[in-house]
């Protein structure tokens, strides 16, 4: 009996140390991914942050030789600088948002040809960039869906832009259906003929700071959190996202969320814009986004007041 006891104490404590090492495992590899992650980000930032000083310092000290033409690419690219670095930022926030839980979504009855019609005008510029040829499939009936837009335009143009970047005079196509299968579906798939995944490289895709493999990173680019945030929020809406890939062949990425909230293509949406004669209180207390605000709606779904409001105090003046 007393061996048999000592037999099983000496099982056990093999047992743990496997799982002690197993767990270390896991936590060492974590580790290497938030370092790699880390130093990608840091790289991803600067490069940006350094476009823009360094443009807008160029336009000052040279603004009286520019003019309108030369000043307009200078300023192109400082917008597509800047907006990349908007997008690595946001990407950082709703992971922390997500995991701790205080990312909300806003749902809204919303018209799905348009969206896709918005999607597919940001990824043709995202397509030429290497020469790809982007093709939109999507039926006129598909209707109206119950989604956070916001939410459902980045989740598309994220699967999209991934497409465009690792594909080259290849061929990126979106597509659109309903399905049924156990229950209604709306499927949005992104395909392309781009480089494609291993097997190996698809069981760590979704993973958080990690992409298919470091050098991957470093030739592309990328902060490897974009499809950890895309198939989270799709789970968060009552969906997820699946992939099939063969390596050299390209990638399927599939998109399924919940179609009970579908309604026909005739119906109206909660995305109706303001009627032109309506105005817009801005408030802000910083004097470069009041500005900016009120240029951006001016003219376009608002007319301008005049008033430019610096807090909520001073509303009642309004």
């Amino acid at each position: 009996t007393t061996f048999a006891d000592q037999a099983a104490i000496a099982i056990e404590n093999v047992r743990l140390f496997d799982e002690i090492q197993d767990k270390s495992r896991q936590l060492e590899e974590a580790s290497r991914h938030k370092s790699q992650f880390l130093a990608s980000m840091s790289h991803e930032l600067r490069t940006p942050l350094n476009a823009i000083i360094g443009l807008t310092e160029m336009m000052v000290t040279n603004a009286a030789r520019f003019g309108t033409e030369k000043a307009l690419e200078p300023l192109n690219r400082v917008h597509r600088a800047g907006t990349h670095l908007l997008g690595l930022i946001n990407q950082v926030l709703d992971l922390s948002k997500i995991e701790a839980g205080k990312l909300e979504l806003n749902p809204s009855l919303v018209n799905l040809a348009p969206l896709i019609d918005e999607v597919a005008g940001t990824a043709r510029q995202l397509a030429e960039q290497n020469k790809n040829r982007l093709v939109i499939e999507a039926p006129e009936n598909l209707g109206a869906l119950t989604v956070d837009p916001m939410r459902l335009r980045q989740i598309l143009l994220n699967l999209v832009s991934n497409a465009c970047k690792f594909t080259k005079q290849g061929e990126v196509k979106l597509q659109a259906r309903k399905i049924a299968d156990g229950r209604d579906w709306i499927e949005f798939a992104v395909a392309d003929t781009g480089i494609g995944m291993t097997g190996e490289q698809q069981a760590k895709l979704f993973e958080e700071f990690a992409q298919a493999e470091s050098s991957t990173a470093q030739r592309y680019g990328g902060t490897g959190l974009g499809l950890a945030i895309t198939r989270k929020l799709a789970r968060m809406m009552g969906g997820d996202v699946t992939v099939q890939s063969e390596a050299g062949k390209g990638s399927i990425f599939s998109v399924r969320l919940p179609g009970s909230g579908a309604v026909g293509a005739g119906s109206t949406t909660e995305e109706a814009r303001p009627q032109g004669g309506d105005c817009v209180l801005v408030i802000d207390d910083d004097l470069t986004a009041r500005e900016l605000i009120a240029e951006q709606t001016a003219g376009r779904y608002w007319r301008r007041c005049g008033r430019i409001l610096t807090s909520p105090r001073s509303r009642s003046s309004w």
